[in-house]
């Protein structure tokens, strides 16, 4: 799958491109749903604003990207745990039109917290230097 996710936090950023299968990582958080009214009408029930995105990233990263990924973590975690409002990450999420190639479907840029810190874990034997990173992100 071609394309890129860039997560950014202050003047820190990490561009993910080497993801572990062919799904997508974002997906929508929640659902709007279809009700009907006494006499048939169809209206939309939900959330009153837009539906949030979620993004559960397994990507593959060398040493240079978990070191960015733990410092952008790291400090937007101290920023959460005091209370300020700058407690989001920006994130730009270019899969869909890098891996087709249309240059007409949107980027998705927002800003999101982390739902789940980043793991990692050592891919093949003890030569290589590749490491499997996977964390999660909410749309705030």
């Amino acid at each position: 799958m071609a394309g890129s996710i860039t997560v950014t936090y202050g003047s820190t950023s990490v561009v993910l491109t080497q993801f572990s299968g062919d799904d997508l990582p974002s997906s929508t958080l929640g659902q709007a749903n279809l009700e009907f009214s006494q006499i048939g009408l169809g209206y939309a029930t939900g959330p009153a604003k837009t539906q949030r995105k979620i993004w559960a990233i397994a990507a593959f990263v060398d040493a240079s990207q978990i070191v960015q990924l733990n410092t952008i973590f790291e400090a937007w975690d101290t920023a959460r745990s005091t209370s300020l409002n700058t407690a989001t990450v920006s994130i730009t999420d270019n899969l869909l039109n890098q891996a087709t190639g249309n240059s007409s479907i949107p980027s998705v840029t927002t800003n999101a917290f982390f739902t789940t810190p980043p793991q990692y874990s050592k891919v093949g034997g003890s030569n290589n230097e590749i490491f499997l990173a996977s964390f999660g992100l909410t749309e705030v």
